[in-house]
């Protein structure tokens, strides 16, 4: 940074009066006048007052039921380990096949075991979150077939709807809702059939779905979507357990992936999973890693399909996406390595085991807390009487969780008054719902 004697000389050197003229294209209005910022300080004394702060964060001692998008699952610490190699932690878009054999080859392991997990014929390697890869395969959709209507659930929370509009602004499509059964929580299939059309371009299902509920109506989907295409929006652990997309006729599978051995880490980084019917491959955003030899004969490793206007012609690409998450993929592959089906199973089976303790518990104390009678997977909607009185009770009992239905879907919420979110996973003791029970119980 230069000495302030040297800024008049500077100025003077590229013609402008003053530090401020530097940004005059910025109109005032905008530009912040003062950063606030204190008097510099030793480095040492910078971390030991950054120590401080940090330690005002109590979730140490709190049991935590958040979820909704973002879980706390156990972390193998090989996983951790693996990813903290150098190799592995500088990578980025392996550009040079020649010099990134490693990083090549893992991906292409993660390409492998997310079409095991979701018996889909080809993966991508990856993309930036379940979110933005849910909207470059509506996107995908409109690519494949070119038309207007795009159906999603009710359930479908409105951050990501939000995001789903964000990309097809400036597509001839239209984003339509498809009802949800209240009292099960199964989507409507009724309503769904009066609403595909010779127009309709995709279908998306969730399972689990926005409430929580593991939906036996999404395989039946494939009966009755005419020529659109399928896309499901899954949970990975639940995987363990239930039909994978695969299964049920998807034509794209769509996934969050920070449950693949991605800590909770207040929310993020994050991992987007896609992976499609072999037909589809020309049509896919990102990219694709391939097995092929070298001129030695020996096995190598290649970027096969690279669909981003920085490697092809702008009018040929399919989409911007940047970077491939390499890092967080390398994590999920380590993940589900070292769990294999049978931990999967595992993890998936204590989950579903919690969430119906957790049900039992409830009903219990206060018949019909749970508003919907479908198989619940990790997130249990609740209904609370009294609102206002659940984040006191929570803190009181050093609980973190109570996620409103409000704030994930409005349109939903109305319908369903007062209900508020408890996820649990594999890692959720007895002991942790007893404590929540204990706390709800004057307020359920």
């Amino acid at each position: 940074m230069p000495s302030p004697e040297d800024i008049p000389a500077m100025l003077k050197e590229i013609g402008k009066p003053s530090l401020d003229s530097l940004f005059s294209e910025i109109p005032g209005s905008l530009r912040k006048k003062s950063l606030r910022l204190p008097e510099h300080i030793p480095e040492f004394e910078l971390i030991k007052k950054a120590q401080e702060i940090a330690s005002e964060n109590k979730w140490t001692e709190f049991t935590n039921f958040m979820g909704c998008g973002v879980y706390d699952r156990i972390v193998p610490t090989s996983v951790d380990h693996v990813i903290s190699r150098g190799e592995f932690i500088t990578s980025y878009t392996p550009y040079q096949p020649e010099v990134s054999q490693g990083i090549l080859q893992a991906l292409f392991e993660y390409q492998s075991v997310m079409c095991d997990l979701t018996e889909m014929d080809v993966s991508n390697s990856s993309m930036y979150d379940g979110v933005t890869a849910l909207a470059e395969a509506i996107r995908m959709a409109h690519r494949v077939n070119e038309k207007r209507k795009i159906l999603i659930p009710e359930t479908l929370y409105d951050s990501r709807v939000s995001v789903i509009n964000s990309y097809v602004e400036g597509l001839p499509v239209s984003v339509e809702r498809y009802a949800i059964d209240k009292k099960t929580g199964y989507l409507d299939l009724e309503d769904l059939k009066n609403k595909i059309d010779k127009d309709t371009s995709c279908i998306v299902v969730e399972n689990p779905n926005g409430l929580g509920v593991l939906d036996p109506n999404v395989p039946k989907v494939q009966e009755i979507k005419r020529d659109a295409l399928l896309i499901a929006f899954v949970d990975p652990i639940s995987l363990g357990a239930v039909i994978p997309p695969g299964g049920y006729g998807t034509d794209i599978a769509v996934m969050e992936g920070q449950q693949l051995g991605i800590h909770q880490n207040f929310g993020g980084p994050f991992l987007g999973v896609m992976a499609f019917r072999k037909e589809l491959v020309r049509k896919s955003p990102g990219r694709i890693i391939g097995e092929s030899v070298d001129v030695n004969g020996k096995r190598a490793f290649v970027m096969t399909l690279q669909t981003r206007e920085q490697h092809i012609r702008r009018e040929k690409a399919t989409s911007n996406i940047c970077s491939n998450q390499a890092l967080m993929a390398v994590a999920s592959v380590a993940y589900l390595s070292i769990l294999g089906r049978r931990g999967l199973r595992k993890a998936a089976l204590m989950t579903m085991e919690n969430s119906n303790r957790l049900r039992t518990r409830l009903a219990s104390k206060s018949r019909g807390s749970v508003p919907v009678s479908g198989t619940l997977f990790s997130d249990v909607p609740v209904v609370i009487s009294k609102p206002d009185s659940l984040q006191p009770v929570l803190l009181k009992h050093k609980i973190l969780g109570g996620i409103p239905l409000s704030s994930l879907t409005q349109g939903l919420s109305e319908k369903m008054e007062n209900v508020f979110f408890f996820s649990v996973t594999e890692k959720t003791g007895t002991r942790d719902i007893e404590r929540l029970v204990s706390g709800l119980e004057a307020i359920l």
